[in-house]
C-alpha cells in the first residue's frame, strides 16, 4: 500500500491539515478532504478513488469537500448522527475562522462507519474516538494508524470547542494504547511511530 500525503494549502501554517491518499494497484481510499483537488489528482496518478473517509467534520478536513465529490463518483464516510456539522459553523469550527461555513453534501453520498469496512481491497478498522470533536474516529489500515485531530506526534486535539469532552478524549486515548499499530498519520504536523505516539499519550494520562 502506497501512502501519499498531501498538505492543504489554505491558511499554510495555522491550519495545515493532512489529507492522504492511500493506493492499492488501481484502488484508491482518501482521508479527509482538505487538501486542494489538483494535488489529490495528481497524487492519485489515474488509480480509481473508491470512498472518501473523514476522521471528523471540522471546516479544515472537508474544506474541499464539495470539489472532491464532484471530482470522484465515490462516498463519504462518516460517523452516523453527525451531518447536520456540514451546515453549521459551530459543530464544524469554521467559526475559529471568523466565517459560517456550510458545506453542500448530498446524502445520498453519506455513509455511517461500521466497526469494520472493506472497501475494494482495503480492509478497515474503525476506532470511535470522540473527545477533540464528537464524531472522531481513528483508522487502522494494515499497520498504519490515522488519527485525525485525535492525537498527533508530541500533541493531542484541542478540548474546548462546542462538542469537544475532556473525559471522552482520556477515554480515547487509553483505546489508542491498545491499539496495535506500526506508524500513525495524524490530521496535522508529521507521521510518527507508535512508541512515540505512546509517549505524548503519557503525558495526558496515566
Amino acid at each position: 500500500m502506497k501512502i501519499k500525503t498531501i498538505k492543504s494549502k489554505f491558511m499554510r501554517g495555522s491550519f495545515d491539515q493532512n489529507t492522504y491518499v492511500l493506493i492499492k494497484g488501481k484502488e484508491a481510499i482518501i482521508i479527509d478532504a482538505g487538501a486542494e483537488i489538483e494535488d489529490v489528482k495528481n497524487a492519485l496518478q489515474g488509480a480509481k478513488v473508491l470512498a472518501i473517509l473523514i476522521t471528523h467534520l471540522h471546516f479544515d478536513h472537508i474544506w474541499n469537500i464539495e470539489k472532491y465529490l464532484k471530482e470522484f463518483d465515490a462516498d463519504i464516510f462518516i460517523v452516523s448522527g453527525h451531518q447536520n456539522y456540514f451546515d453549521d459553523s459551530k459543530l464544524n469550527a469554521s467559526f475559529m475562522i471568523r466565517k459560517d461555513m456550510h458545506f453542500n453534501v448530498s446524502e445520498k453520498r453519506l455513509k455511517n462507519y461500521a466497526k469494520k469496512l472493506n472497501i475494494g481491497s482495503f480492509n478497515i478498522d474503525v476506532f470511535f474516538t470522540p473527545g477533540h470533536s464528537a464524531d472522531s474516529v481513528c483508522l487502522l489500515i494494515e499497520n498504519d494508524l490515522f488519527s485525525g485531530d485525535t492525537v498527533f506526534d508530541d500533541g493531542i486535539g484541542r478540548t474546548d470547542l462546542f462538542d469537544s469532552s475532556n473525559e471522552d478524549m482520556k477515554n480515547s486515548l487509553k483505546l489508542i494504547k491498545t491499539i496495535n499499530f506500526d506508524f500513525a498519520y495524524p490530521g496535522h504536523f508529521n507521521s510518527t511511530d507508535r512508541a512515540k505516539i505512546l509517549k505524548t499519550i503519557s503525558y495526558y494520562i496515566d
